[in-house]
Formats: C-alpha cells, sequence, structure tokens
C-alpha cells in the first residue's frame, strides 16, 4: 500500500453517480470546507435514472409510507426504519422544494410534471454542485482497501489511490449493464472487503412461456389481472409482446420463476369460477353469437386476446356443450403456461440479490465490520416492486447513510 503520507484526504468519496449516489451528495450536509468527490466510471451520470419510466422516472409512489414495506419481499420490515425515517413525502418536499413540481397519477405512482426525468436528474446535478462535490466522470475504481476503524483507500484503474474518512459505495446492480451497472463491483467488494455478496438474479423483467400463443398481439393489455407461480402471486396490468409477457404483475412474479415453472393467468380477477360458469350456462342457450365476439362483449376482455384464445373464435357459443363451457371458464380464470425464461440483465429494470443485509447496520447502511463504509441503493440486497419502490430505496437508504461516524470509528 502507498504511502498515506502528504496525500489529500477526503472527507467522503462517493462511488457511483447513479440515483443513490446522487442522491446522497445532494443532501449532503457537511461543513463547507469539507473535501467531497463522486467518482463515475461512465461518462455521463445518471443513465439509468433518465431511463427510468421510460424517460419519465416514476420516482416514488404517492401512498401510506406503512405500505410500502410490504413492497420490498421478506426483507422488506428490516428496512422499515430507513422508510419511516427518510419517506416518500420527505422525497416528494425535497424534490419540490427544489423546483421540480410532481404529479401524482390516480394509481399513485409520483412522476416530475414534465415527464421528464432529466428534470430531477438536472436538480441532483445542481445540488452536488452547490454541495461542493467535485464529479469524476471515466474513474473506475479497481480496489478498496480497508481496517477497520482506518481510513480508506480507493484505487482508480488508472493506479491513483485516493484516501478518505467515509467511503459510499452507490454502484447498483447488473441490470441494464451498458449505463455502467454492470455488477462487477460485486466481485471487487467479495475480493477487497471480504463482504457476502448473496446471488445476483434479473428481476422486474418479462417472463416467456413455451408455445406462447400471442406473438401478433403486441401492445394489447390489460389492467387487471392475477398471476401466480407456487406461493408467489401479484395484481395489476398484464402487457402482451412479442415474445412474452410484461407489465407490472408479470414484472412481479418474474423473479420467482424459473424454467419449468408454471405461470396461472387469472384475466378475470373480481369475478370467481362458479359465477363465471354460471353465466356462461345461463346466457349459452339460443346464444348466435361467435365465441371470441361473446366473451369480449360480456366479460370486457380485448377482442384481439379473445379470438387468440380458441381455434375456431367465430364458432356459435350456442353449439358449445356444458364441458366445453367449463374449459372457456377455465381459460378465462386459470390459463397456464410452462414458463421458459425470463428477461436477461439488458431487460430487468432491478437486480435482486447484492450485499447481504446481514452484513450492513442499517442504522447507518454502515459494514458492520468497518463503518467507515457506507453502502446504499441496489447494490444492497433489496429490490421493490415496480411502482417508484426502488427509488424510494436509493432516496431512503442514501439519506440514512448520513448518520455521522462516531470518533472511535475513524482514525486518521
Amino acid at each position: 500500500m502507498a504511502n498515506q503520507m502528504n496525500k489529500t484526504i477526503y472527507d467522503v468519496i462517493v462511488i457511483g453517480a447513479g440515483a443513490a449516489g446522487l442522491f446522497y451528495a445532494a443532501s449532503d450536509t457537511l461543513c463547507k470546507d469539507c473535501r467531497r468527490l463522486i467518482l463515475e466510471k461512465t461518462d455521463k451520470p445518471g443513465q439509468k435514472l433518465l431511463m427510468s419510466g421510460n424517460g419519465a422516472c416514476n420516482i416514488t409512489h404517492g401512498g401510506s409510507i406503512k405500505d410500502f414495506i410490504y413492497r420490498y419481499g421478506d426483507d422488506g420490515s428490516k428496512i422499515r426504519t430507513c422508510l419511516y425515517r427518510h419517506s416518500n413525502l420527505e422525497l416528494m418536499d425535497f424534490l419540490e422544494e427544489g423546483g421540480v413540481k410532481l404529479l401524482i397519477r390516480e394509481d399513485g405512482k409520483v412522476f416530475p410534471a414534465s415527464m421528464k426525468a432529466s428534470d430531477i436528474l438536472e436538480l441532483l446535478l445542481k445540488k452536488i454542485a452547490e454541495r461542493g462535490y467535485e464529479l469524476r466522470l471515466n474513474s473506475g475504481v479497481c480496489g478498496i482497501f480497508s481496517d477497520a476503524h482506518k481510513l480508506v483507500t480507493v484505487r482508480l484503474s488508472g493506479g491513483t489511490e485516493l484516501l478518505t474518512k467515509k467511503l459510499v459505495i452507490a454502484t447498483g446492480g447488473a441490470s441494464y449493464p451498458a449505463t455502467g451497472s454492470d455488477g462487477n463491483f460485486f466481485e471487487l467488494m467479495e475480493r477487497d472487503i471480504g463482504i457476502n455478496v448473496t446471488r445476483l438474479k434479473p428481476a422486474l423483467a418479462p417472463v416467456y412461456v413455451q408455445n406462447y400463443p400471442f406473438s401478433d398481439i403486441p401492445g394489447v393489455s390489460l389492467k387487471d389481472v392475477a398471476v401466480s407461480s407456487g406461493p408467489h402471486s401479484a395484481r395489476g396490468a398484464l402487457l402482451f409482446t412479442h415474445k412474452g409477457f410484461s407489465g407490472p404483475a408479470i414484472l412481479h412474479i418474474s423473479q420467482y420463476v424459473h424454467p419449468g415453472s408454471i405461470l396461472h393467468i387469472n384475466f378475470l380477477p373480481e369475478r370467481n369460477l362458479p359465477d363465471v360458469f354460471r353465466q356462461l350456462k345461463s346466457e349459452q342457450p339460443a346464444n348466435g353469437r361467435g365465441i371470441a365476439n361473446y366473451l369480449s362483449q360480456s366479460f370486457g376482455l380485448p377482442k384481439a386476446l379473445t379470438e387468440k384464445m380458441f381455434a375456431d373464435p367465430s364458432r356459435k357459443v350456442s353449439g358449445i356443450g356444458h364441458k366445453e363451457l367449463e374449459n372457456v371458464a377455465h381459460l378465462m380464470m386459470d390459463r397456464r403456461f410452462s414458463v421458459s425464461g425470463t428477461g436477461g440483465w439488458n431487460e430487468a429494470m432491478v437486480t435482486a440479490g447484492g450485499v447481504a443485509l446481514p452484513e450492513i447496520d442499517l442504522k447507518k447502511m454502515s459494514l458492520i465490520d468497518c463503518p467507515a463504509i457506507r453502502i446504499i441503493g441496489e447494490a444492497l440486497d433489496i429490490n421493490g416492486d415496480t411502482g417508484g419502490y426502488n427509488l424510494q430505496f436509493a432516496y431512503s437508504s442514501a439519506r440514512t447513510a448520513h448518520e455521522p461516524l462516531q470518533s472511535k470509528e475513524i482514525q486518521a
């Protein structure tokens, strides 16, 4: 290790200029003369933030923060304090006080009123400049070295070494690798600071199935379906694409399925099977409509979908026997598909897996064995549903990581 004498010592270095790293820097309240630095390995900050919500940036959700806990799977309760302390309301106040007007849709999703993610990025970049942060682009990190309660050394890819009292790791997950979050930093952390990283898996991704029958109706969607696989279930919108299923309900279930899983789709989640079957039986006699037209008109399903559900969509309802009517009811309420796979890293919105939570003091987002290192955002083994929950955690964890170091936790 290079001699530390006569080297500039930074008060804080942030690795990663994505949402979490920028939120951390933008809300920094260190003294004016403190030395601050953000290292970003690509040539542009906030690339994934600009992509979020198809460029509109669903920044959070407007519901009760108490309901957020259930949006992060089994580990949601572990980040309760983090979310409560720095809630969605705090995040919305932060943005609006900075000049970004917000829009809350009927479904609770919160966007900038302009529907431009660039408005949020511009605010964050303005804030980090006001806080005195130097932003170094094209500055990849190839090593981290620290003993407990000592300064942290950060080695850049070109060989330069920097010293810091506090290191904030905001390197993201492995989704959309072209934006810089390619997952390679997890290997570095395992190698250099010996922390446990749980298995990485694409999450919030499309689901592909065997013999997919809807390839010629891309863009058709349903506002409300119920999907399940094994013990896991979700409800929400569904979108048919050229290759498979997408939409919020599918994105949520994607991390729980694998090739060979059975995916159940209920196109009529507000109804129950016996009632649907009774309606079919009562309306079937002398019904001269084709089955596709009938189901579309009577059950509110897109005609493009009902036409694809049957080999002969024009077959008259009156000519279908009771046993076949049972099959029709099941097709609408429990259509089953064998999963062939899910979208990979280039299609997944977030990463399941990351730095294992038992490694982290979640009151400060610090490594238990090295409090001078904080880890935030998607680099942690926390991922939320679609709907603004992942960007909310980026903010909440970033603000939590500002909890001050104790004097015994750092030695110059």
